[in-house]
C-alpha cells in the first residue's frame, strides 16, 4: 500500500468484489451469509458502507454499520474487514474511525461478531473496547445426503404454514412468539415480533407454525439464500415444551426448504443453549465454527 487511505462510500455495482475481499479473509464464512447485508435490504434498511482505498482505488478494506431489524433501535452492528495484504497498515483503524462517525446518535451500544478462534481479530476488536459477550455454535444439515423424515406430530398438534404471516389469532400467535424467547440472545434484549421476523425472510421465506389443541405453541422461521436454508429462530412456548415440537417444526422446515431449492441447513446457537443444540445434534446437524459476539457500550 502506498499513499494514505481514502474511505469512499460503497456502490452497488462493487458489492461482488466486496463479497470476495470479505470471503477471502473469512474463509469460513458462507458467501451468502457475507453478501446478507446487501442482499436484505429489507432487513438492513440502514446500511452504511464504506470502502478503504488506496491511491489507485484499490479496495483495502470493507467496513459496514446497521441495525438488522432484529436487533433492537439501540444496537449497531459495526464490521471491519481488512485484505491480508493491507493488515497491519492502518486500515482497519481508518475503517473504525469512519464508521464510529456515522453511528446514530440513539445507539448505545455496538456489536460485532468475529470467528472466536481468529485471535488476531477477537484482540483488535478488544483494543477498541469491545468485550465478549457470547460465543455462538454454527451447524449445518446436508438436505440432500441426509434421509428427511416427515414429522409425525401427536394427537393434537398440527403444523401450518406461516409464511405469509397472517393468522386469524393474531394476538395469541404473538403472545406465544413473545413467551418462546428465553433464549440467551432474547435475555440480552434481542427480542423479535412477528413483524421482525416477517421481514427477514427475503424473498424465500420458510416459516411453520405449530398448534397443541388450536392453540399457537411454537414457531420456526428462516429463508432459503444460495440453495441454503438460513433458520432465524426457533422458539417453543414454555407451557408446551417437553413434547419435542421443535424437532418437528425443523423437520417441516427442512422440507418446505428443499421444495425451495435448499441443498443445505444452517443455524447458529448460543454454546450454552443446549435445548436446541440438542435437537440440531438429534436431526443431525454438524458442528462447525465458534463465534464470538463482542459488545462495546457507548
Amino acid at each position: 500500500m502506498s499513499g494514505p487511505v481514502e474511505l469512499t462510500e460503497g456502490e452497488p455495482a462493487e458489492v461482488p468484489a466486496l463479497v470476495d475481499l470479505i470471503c477471502a479473509r473469512v474463509p469460513k464464512a458462507p458467501r451468502a451469509e457475507v453478501a446478507w447485508m446487501w442482499s436484505s435490504p429489507a432487513e438492513c434498511p440502514d446500511l452504511v458502507t464504506l470502502v478503504a482505498r488506496d491511491a489507485n482505488g484499490t479496495p483495502l478494506g470493507v467496513g459496514r454499520l446497521t441495525t438488522p431489524v432484529l436487533l433492537p433501535r439501540s444496537w449497531a452492528v459495526i464490521n471491519a474487514t481488512v485484505a491480508r495484504a493491507a493488515e497491519g497498515t492502518g486500515v482497519g483503524a481508518a475503517l473504525y474511525a469512519g464508521l464510529l462517525a456515522r453511528v446514530r446518535d440513539d445507539v448505545d451500544q455496538l456489536r460485532v461478531t468475529v470467528d472466536a478462534d481468529d485471535e488476531r481479530s477477537v484482540a483488535i476488536a478488544g483494543h477498541w473496547g469491545f468485550e465478549v459477550v457470547q460465543v455462538s455454535i454454527e451447524s449445518e444439515l446436508d438436505l440432500v445426503a441426509t434421509p428427511l423424515p416427515a414429522p409425525a406430530p401427536g394427537d393434537g398438534v398440527v403444523l401450518e404454514d406461516a409464511t405469509t404471516f397472517t393468522f386469524a389469532d393474531h394476538d395469541a400467535v404473538a403472545a406465544m412468539l413473545l413467551a418462546s424467547q428465553t433464549n440467551p440472545e432474547a435475555v440480552a434484549g434481542m427480542v423479535a415480533d412477528l413483524d421482525d421476523l416477517r421481514r427477514g425472510g427475503g424473498d424465500a421465506p420458510v416459516a411453520v407454525l405449530a398448534r397443541v389443541d388450536g392453540s399457537p405453541a411454537g414457531i420456526t422461521v428462516g429463508r432459503v439464500e444460495d440453495a441454503r436454508l438460513f433458520i432465524d429462530y426457533t422458539g417453543v412456548d414454555p407451557a408446551f415444551r417437553g413434547h419435542g415440537l421443535a424437532l418437528l417444526l425443523k423437520q417441516q422446515a427442512h422440507l418446505d426448504a428443499v421444495a425451495l431449492g435448499a441443498t443445505s441447513s444452517r443455524t447458529n446457537n448460543a454454546e450454552h443453549n443446549t435445548g436446541i443444540r440438542r435437537v440440531n445434534a438429534d436431526l443431525g446437524y454438524q458442528v462447525g465454527r465458534s463465534l464470538a459476539r463482542l459488545r462495546r457500550m457507548l
